[in-house]
Formats: C-alpha cells, structure tokens, sequence
C-alpha cells in the first residue's frame, strides 16, 4: 500500500487532525500504520533529540514502536534556511527521509505521512511538500477550511505543483465547515473540484470543543508563573475576558470555564473572579494576574483555598490579552476527548473507504 500524504493549503488547515482520525481508523480496521512528518518546523526536545510536536504527539498516542527520530528526521533549526541557500545541496536531506520511510516500513505495512503547510512551503531548501510527497512515491490528501471561493482557489495552486511533480492528488477534505453551511458549501465544492479534475473526500463541521484550552497549556506556552491551583491546571477554557471594567460588571462577563485576566493591583476583580468562579464548580476556569504585580498576602489564602489555577505574567494586560486573541493550540497526548472527538468526526465526514481503496491502486 503507498504512503498517503496529508498535505493542506494554508498553516493550521487540520493536517494534524485528520493524521490522527486516519490513524485511529485504520487501527479499528487492524491495519498497523507507522507515522512520519519528514520535515518539521516546530520542534520540541524528546528523547534527547530534536523531534517536530507533531511526531511526539504520534509517538505517544499511539505508542509507537519507532524510535522518534524516524518519524521527525529533519527538524528546521534556526539557520537550517540560510546554512542550505549557500550550500544547495539536498541529497543527503533525501536520502535521510528515504532511510526513514524504509525503516518504517519494515515493522508497519504503510505509511501516514503529514506534510507542512501547502504544497509549496519547504522549496527554499528544496524540499517542498511537493517534492517530499513525489520522493515518497505518496498519494495526497489535501486538507483546506472550509468555504467555497478562497478555498478552491488555493487549492488550484497546490493542485499545480503537485501535478509539476508527478505527484496524484487523491481529492480534498475540507476541515472546520460552519454546521449550519456544511450542505451547501458540500455540494458546491464538490463541484467545484470536478471542474478541476479532482474530488471531494469529506467535509468535516467546525466542532468548537476542538479549539478549548487548557490553563496549562496557557501558562507553558507564555511561560507565566503558577501561583497556585497547579493541581487544577487541566481546566477547560471556553471563554476569555479582560476584567478592566468597574467591579459591579465583572460578574456580567465571567462564566463557567473562563480565563480572566486581570491587572495584578485590582484586588476588587480578583476577588470577584474567584468567587464567581468557585461558586460555580470547585475547580473551575483560570485567571491570569498581569502587570508583576504581587498579589496582597492577605488575598493569598482564598486563592488558594479556592482551587482555582492562577497564573502571574509581568507583561502588561492589553499584551497578554492580544495574544489569547488567535491563539491555536496544538492538541496533547493528554487531549482525549478531543482526540476521541476527531475519530468520530473522521469515520462519520471522511471517505476513506475510497482512500483505502485508492491508495492500493
């Protein structure tokens, strides 16, 4: 069976997702998979080595047998762009994500292989998802958002290089489709590639549950300190809100499963957002205290005995708050409801008895 290669149009597509709903299908359907992201942007220290986010999540999900190296072998370090513009030699690059792909292959009976961003990104060291995806011998998925114009049109530039590269496109999925416009935009764009010479493999609906965070993940991402409630760091977060306002309006603002930010010298709205908070659950939300301010010692025991997660930033609030403005963030290994969420949404909105099915040809 080919290696099948999700590929996407645009950073942040669901290539990641839909890697993880194919992976969990093909295990209910007793295939054994292997997993490799031959070229990674964003990497973390695993094991000792420099291994993409993407590859770790993998690795630990599905407990894979493989070493992480083989699923993350090149990682873009700082200077890797620059180092190669000088030295334009890409060989030795291929030949390290050949040797992966064999050594993968040896214990799994195909490959799932995720790419980064569109088709063409990686060129500058030649290694373009196009590339990548024809050394491999890989059949494409490309992942898009969903909508009908924007996405159709950067899917006809992918669509290009690909075909450049010799490289066959199985179709397209379309990720994050608004429920109530899943019909329409479904038919449209089914048509929509016809007349490109391609197909439609599934359209997945926008599942708000998907984009909630954690206070951890918050306070691992920015580096805020922990001052107390680290045993509840797993709560959910559906809501943000600035608590800036006078305090009679804060209660207005802070729901169940908020994360409230708060200048760290507003003793008034801290208070009201532990109590709002811990009046609704015994561990719920998160506040985030800016500014470096210390809070009052005598406010310290109800923080604590309030259960309630709160982080201490010195950066100022309109900062710390612009940043939770588009804030994505990768699922964990510790996601399972998510991850769970991903595997009924695949099996229900993807045909893969047809990728299955096409990837044997």
């Amino acid at each position: 069976m080919k290696p099948i290669y999700i590929s996407a149009t645009l950073k942040d597509s669901g290539k990641t997702s839909v890697s993880l709903g194919l992976m969990q299908l093909l295990h209910d359907r007793k295939v054994d998979p292997g997993y490799c992201k031959p070229v990674g942007q964003h990497y973390v220290q695993y094991q000792g080595k420099n291994i993409d986010e993407d590859g770790v999540l993998m690795h630990q999900v599905f407990n894979l047998p493989d070493e992480p190296y083989y699923l993350s072998p090149i990682a873009i370090e700082r200077g890797f762009t620059t180092k190669f513009i000088f030295n334009p030699d890409v060989s030795p690059l291929e030949k390290e994500i050949l040797a992966c792909r064999d050594h993968i292959l040896k214990t799994h009976p195909m490959i799932i292989v995720e790419g980064t961003g569109h088709a063409g990104v990686g060129s500058c060291f030649g290694l373009s998802n196009a590339r990548v995806a024809q050394i491999l011998d890989s059949k494409v998925v490309i992942v898009t958002s969903g909508g009908i114009g924007r996405p159709l049109d950067e899917i006809a530039l992918s669509l290009a290089l690909f075909a450049d590269h010799k490289v066959e496109v199985l179709g397209v999925i379309l990720n994050k489709v608004l429920p109530e416009k899943l019909d329409r935009i479904r038919k449209t764009v089914d048509q929509g590639l016809k007349n490109m010479g391609t197909r439609l493999l599934g359209a997945i609906p926008y599942d708000p549950a998907l984009t909630f965070f954690t206070v951890g993940q918050v306070a691992e991402e920015f580096q805020y300190d922990v001052l107390c409630g680290a045993d509840s760091l797993s709560n959910r977060i559906e809501h943000t809100v600035v608590a800036a306002m006078e305090p009679q309006h804060v209660l207005e603002y802070v729901k169940d499963k908020t994360l409230v930010i708060i200048p760290g010298d507003r003793l008034d709205n801290i208070l009201i957002s532990l109590l709002a908070l811990a009046e609704n659950s015994p561990d719920n939300g998160g506040l985030i205290l800016t500014g470096g301010f210390d809070p009052h010692p005598r406010l310290m025991p109800l923080m604590k005995n309030s259960k309630v997660p709160i982080l201490l930033s010195k950066e100022d609030t309109f900062t710390v708050s612009s940043r939770m403005a588009d804030i994505g963030f990768k699922i964990r290994s510790y996601d399972a409801d998510k991850i769970a969420r991903l595997h009924e949404l695949v099996r229900q909105f993807v045909d893969t008895d047809l990728i299955l099915e096409r990837l044997q040809c």
